[in-house]
């Protein structure tokens, strides 16, 4: 993972440097602006295929987040970004298929672009002409919807918004399962990397993940705790991972060492109600984040620097119990509650310098989950993933919500 600043002022991008480690954190200076970039590691670069900092070519400067799937080898996510913006301009974005955030400041035509993924999985701030991977850098700053590219003038105020690339509502007409297997498997597939791991459960979504990644055949590990899910089917389905349990003094230490990250302010956000009230969610006293916390700290120490997550799969397959004849976007589907979770697996993923992929998250899986006829979506409680783990023999508890609890007696 890569975070960044752009800003004006060289005091904030000395001080991004001494929260993150000025040796991993170059930063160019390029017509007033301070470019700031950190890696996590020489090797999480290089697993990654990133440049290890801003990339400056003639009047255009690239600084981004995440990882974009369609690169041609030997190329690096922000060289990817470069080449599609010179070649298609301000539509940049539509050609863009991964899990990132893009800033692209364009000197000669004096131009900053933003562009989040469809469902902001890295979280991106602007202020003004400035921007940041994560709120800390950039006091004041607004966090840009998903699937939004943003393009402000760099000696104006004009700014504009628009969505990269809506998705298609309308025509609930596949009576087939088959195309979103497929692209459930493709979504895995150019997610995963030789030496990858994933936090393993009881519940579907990451066994769905577990079964694709088993049927690739490349050298990954699952991480699964035992505390209150279904142990005999934990360990009916990692069988060659590793499972771990973890005492209160484990707890306690996870949820000190989170607290002391730069991004520990960002763990509390306010979420909407239906009734337009607002709640809190605090990732720091969800129970889950200090079970992630140990997972990541094992698999960081044992080289493994890319977690495939399962988040995504409540938002996008158990959307309605029923689903309607007309179909609209969801509270969660890129936002609210789906958003704080994805939110928390970034923020502390980020603590051990992880990359973490989302295969639910992906434009084409999504699209092929909102193609299905109703009757097919609404058959089973997350129908095309049951259909899936059905015909794959792959164990899951029909019709069972498993919540992540790391410690027992943590709900």
């Amino acid at each position: 993972m890569s975070r960044f600043l752009a800003s004006r002022s060289r005091a904030a991008g000395e001080a991004f440097r001494r929260r993150r480690g000025p040796e991993l954190t170059p930063t160019v200076e390029v017509e007033g602006y301070f470019f700031t970039q950190s890696v996590a590691s020489d090797r999480a670069t290089a697993e990654a295929g990133r440049a290890t900092g801003p990339l400056v070519d003639g009047d255009l400067v690239v600084v981004c987040d995440g990882e974009v799937y369609s690169r041609r080898a030997g190329l690096g996510t922000p060289e990817v970004v470069l080449r599609l913006y010179r070649r298609h301009g301000e539509d940049f974005a539509r050609h863009l298929d991964g899990e990132l955030a893009v800033a692209v400041y364009d000197f000669g035509r004096r131009l900053l672009l933003l562009a989040t993924d469809p469902f902001g999985t890295k979280p991106l701030f602007a202020k003004g002409t400035e921007a940041a991977s994560y709120l800390c850098d950039l006091e004041g700053g607004k966090r840009l919807a998903p699937n939004t590219l943003q393009v402000a003038e760099l000696d104006g105020p004009g700014c504009r918004t628009s969505v990269v690339e809506p998705f298609d509502f309308d025509h609930q007409q596949k009576e087939s399962y088959d195309d979103w297997i497929a692209a459930f498997e493709r979504a895995v597939c150019k997610r995963a990397v030789e030496g990858c791991y994933l936090p393993l459960s009881a519940g579907y979504d990451s066994g769905g993940i577990d079964c694709a990644l088993a049927a690739l055949g490349m050298e990954y590990k699952a991480y699964s705790i035992v505390a209150g899910e279904n142990e005999e089917l934990v360990r009916r389905r990692n069988r060659r991972g590793e499972i771990l349990s973890m005492d209160r003094a484990t707890f306690d230490e996870r949820k000190a060492l989170l607290s002391r990250s730069p991004e520990a302010s960002s763990f509390r956000v306010a979420i909407a109600n239906d009734d337009g009230s607002e709640v809190t969610y605090d990732a720091l006293e969800d129970p889950a984040s200090c079970g992630l916390a140990l997972i990541h700290a094992l698999a960081c120490a044992e080289g493994r620097c890319v977690s495939l997550s399962g988040t995504g799969g409540d938002e996008t397959l158990a959307g309605h119990r029923r689903w309607p004849e007309v179909l609209r976007p969801w509270p969660d589907f890129a936002g609210r509650w789906g958003a704080a979770y994805q939110g928390k697996e970034e923020l502390v993923a980020g603590v051990f310098g992880i990359e973490v992929r989302y295969p639910f998250f992906d434009r084409a899986l999504v699209q092929e989950l909102l193609w299905l006829s109703v009757e097919l979506k609404s058959r089973h409680y997350k129908a095309p993933l049951h259909e899936y783990l059905t015909r794959k023999g792959y164990p899951f508890d029909e019709g069972v919500k498993t919540g992540f609890l790391p410690l027992k007696g943590s709900a």
